[in-house]
């Protein structure tokens, strides 16, 4: 049974199932919260989400992670809802992708090779370009062997995007050698941005950092009046953007946003995006900015705080800034007040709460003593 889509029409969604599997029930609502971000993720990529599919297993099998007869479940559910896509909450082996697309005849591909298409998607510049290249390339070599579906089809739809376009059935050494060249360049590109960094050291240096989507370049927008692009889809912002802050009567800060950050983000996104979060290691502040209508926001202050912690950056001085509160009920926003008392609140869009955060950084960098 073998399932063949050509996407000859570039608006015309994949139909996707999402697959997320766990040990026990009490992860269960984990799972829960992290299929509906996958979903939102698979929206970002452009595909429609038509079904759901959890499983609980205490053991994975090594050879499908699921089984073979859930396996062959996910078949009649492809078959039955015309399935071009299956996206997996878990991360797959080459194995386990290519056992799975046998029995169901259906593309397969896992969370992080979605959310590096997602990046690819949304690289402007040509260093995000080459960041983002290199993040996939290494995370798809020791995947390549034993490929099926996934790249015997090239620019087939979500997942395919990027490097994929361009071959990579290419033997081992011509990717290494591919790899070895991208490090190069960016090593090079870090180099001018060190040099550009020395030369602005006498100035304080903020740095906004949060889940992506919880508003990061609009609240830079509020603060400075810059245009910086904002959009309600994941990964909008890839490219670390540095603007002037004024606050007066004379004080003048430099402030950047940079990618958001995500619940099980890629380790060698992390590794390949350096050039990028040195934005963060040099930070004379970070704020940590957050959406306060989101019901997992403790959980997402924690991921951000553990990919601080992963990067060596969770001694910098942070601020916990709380957003969108012009979308919250005043007794939440009192139990945020209760349960976190030095966070500041805004609403980076109408611009509520702004002066209040310019007055604190002002006192922060420029309070005599």
């Amino acid at each position: 049974m073998k399932k063949t889509r050509t996407t000859s029409n570039e608006n015309t969604a994949e139909k996707v199932l999402l697959v997320g599997v766990t040990q026990t029930q009490k992860e269960r609502w984990l799972l829960a919260q992290s299929l509906e971000e996958l979903a939102n993720l698979t929206a970002t990529a452009g595909g429609e989400v038509i079904e759901t599919f959890v499983q609980i297993k205490s053991r994975f099998d090594p050879a499908t992670l699921i089984g073979t007869g859930k396996a062959r479940e996910l078949a009649e559910i492809c078959q039955t809802f015309d399935i071009d896509l299956i996206i997996f909450d878990k991360e797959l082996s080459a194995a386990q992708i290519r056992n799975i697309e046998k029995i169901t005849g259906v593309r397969i591909i896992d969370r992080t090779t979605l959310i590096l298409d997602i990046f690819s998607m949304h690289a402007r510049t040509k260093e995000a370009k080459l960041q983002v290249e290199l993040a996939q390339l290494e995370y798809r070599l020791p995947r390549l062997v034993g490929f099926g579906i996934e790249y015997s089809r090239l620019g087939g739809g979500i997942g395919t995007r990027g490097p994929g376009e361009k071959k990579l059935e290419v033997d081992r050494r011509r990717i290494q050698q591919r790899i070895s060249t991208l490090k190069r360049v960016l090593k090079k590109i870090e180099r001018t941005k060190q040099v550009q960094r020395k030369g602005r050291k006498n100035i304080p240096k903020i740095c906004v950092v949060g889940y992506t989507n919880a508003g990061k370049s609009s609240l830079v927008n509020a603060l400075t009046k810059a245009q910086l692009v904002t959009s309600d889809k994941l990964f909008s912002t890839l490219d670390s953007n540095t603007s002037v802050l004024f606050v007066p009567p004379r004080h003048k800060m430099l402030i950047s946003d940079i990618v958001g950050f995500l619940k099980n983000l890629p380790h060698d996104l992390i590794a390949s995006f350096h050039a990028t979060l040195a934005e963060v290691m040099e930070a004379d502040m970070l704020i940590h900015i957050v959406d306060a209508t989101a019901e997992d926001a403790e959980m997402k202050i924690l991921t951000v705080n553990n990919v601080l912690e992963e990067m060596d950056a969770h001694k910098t001085p942070a601020l916990l800034v709380f957003n969108k509160i012009d979308r919250l009920f005043e007794e939440e926003q009192q139990r945020l007040t209760e349960k976190y008392p030095n966070a500041l609140f805004v609403a980076a869009k109408t611009g509520k709460g702004c002066y209040d955060l310019k007055q604190h950084l002002k006192n922060f960098f420029f309070k005599k003593p």
